[in-house]
């Protein structure tokens, strides 16, 4: 489906995320196939209970996929998040999963469904009538729980669904990587690239993870800070080893990939920025925006004044994102909102890791 260049993202599937997908360069596409995680639904603190039903958070799933991604790509499909209780259904009687492929499908995108061991029956089950229904196979998404008994594991997936390697994508996803034990990281992917059953026969093979952690304490509020891109960095040790089978890179963009219940009401946000480069995730701090001494996301020019200013911004031409900061820091844009500099790091983010890993494999230079 794709070759070891290509850049797998894990999209979560909300406003910023979408419209930053939408508003990337239609020729980066052509390098990238994302992982749509479809986030849980939002939970009404308030009255302690879901804002919405499975059917109310759904609809319109597909009109939104295929405005953003409008690709001939295909997109992989993660439904976790929203069927964690594994006896979810649609009116309709349909899985949510199948509902999701089933919708998409219509709007002429191949998409394919993403599997793993921490998924119930049911939706085991709503994998394997998407298989019967769209022939298109399906993507298994190995986890840390699953590298201990790697070739057992690998092996009931195959029996499971009977379906062969060669129909088969395969995410090894280390999810939040700590960049303390980026070394030892480092050889646990190389040592399960080289244990994978039918290495050479999957249908493509793709390692994911992120040092994004969940909250970003350890960078004082009114303070620049750095975090280490310990996957990228990982990614490139390993592409060094020359093992058997170079694997695709894979991020969380600029998330960590745990989902936090966070309160709105009494959730206490700061202003930030999070903007991407070659071995880092530079992040500019502001303080509360609940603070009317701070001016809210007003803070928001301030911090985009200092992002154009550091040697390693990438220029007001690069991405949408970066128009959007160059043109915040002269006071031509909105200072928005937590969901516009999330699609504003998104965009870049995106831009730089596509950029990253073409030059990578071309032995060439980044921005």
């Amino acid at each position: 489906m794709f070759e070891h260049n290509q850049y797998v993202p894990i999209v979560r599937w909300r406003r910023g995320e979408q419209k930053a997908l939408q508003l990337l360069d239609p020729a980066l596409k052509n390098s990238m196939t994302p992982l749509i995680e479809i986030p849980p639904i939002p939970w009404n603190f308030k009255d302690d209970m879901p804002e919405k039903t499975i059917d109310e958070f759904l609809e319109g799933i597909a009109t939104k996929i295929r405005a953003s991604w409008d690709h001939e790509g295909p997109v992989l499909i993660d439904a976790l998040q929203v069927c964690l209780e594994d006896d979810e259904i649609m009116q309709d009687g349909r899985h949510p999963l199948e509902f999701i492929i089933d919708e998409i499908q219509a709007t002429g995108i191949t998409a394919i469904p993403v599997t793993g061991s921490q998924r119930g029956v049911n939706y085991q089950q709503a994998v394997k009538n998407i298989l019967a229904r769209y022939n298109d196979g399906l993507c298994i998404r190995l986890e840390n729980n699953d590298f201990d008994a790697l070739a057992e594991n690998i092996n009931w997936f195959l029996q499971f669904f009977n379906i062969t390697p060669e129909e088969t994508d395969v995410i090894m996803d280390y999810k939040y990587v700590d960049p303390r034990y980026e070394t030892r990281i480092t050889r646990l992917v190389v040592g399960t690239i080289s244990t994978l059953p039918h290495l050479l026969d999957w249908r493509t093979l793709t390692f994911t993870a992120t040092a994004v952690p969940e909250d970003l304490s350890q960078i004082s509020t009114g303070q620049d800070g750095a975090i280490p891109r310990t996957e990228w960095l990982i990614y490139k040790k390993v592409i060094q080893f020359n093992v058997k089978r170079s694997p695709s890179f894979g991020d969380y963009i600029i998330s960590n990939p745990s989902y936090g219940d966070f309160n709105p009401l009494t959730m206490q946000m700061a202003a930030g920025i999070r903007y991407t480069v070659a071995n880092d995730f530079l992040i500019f701090r502001g303080y509360s925006v609940r603070s009317p001494r701070h001016n809210g996301w007003g803070q928001a020019q301030g911090l985009c004044e200092r992002i154009i200013t550091h040697p390693q911004y990438c220029g007001q031409h690069y991405s949408y994102g970066d128009d959007y900061i160059y043109e915040c820091a002269k006071g031509n844009q909105s200072t928005g909102t937590a969901e516009t500099w999330r699609r504003v790091g998104t965009n870049h983010h995106l831009t730089l890791a596509i950029n990253e890993l073409s030059n990578l494999h071309a032995a060439s230079t980044t921005c």
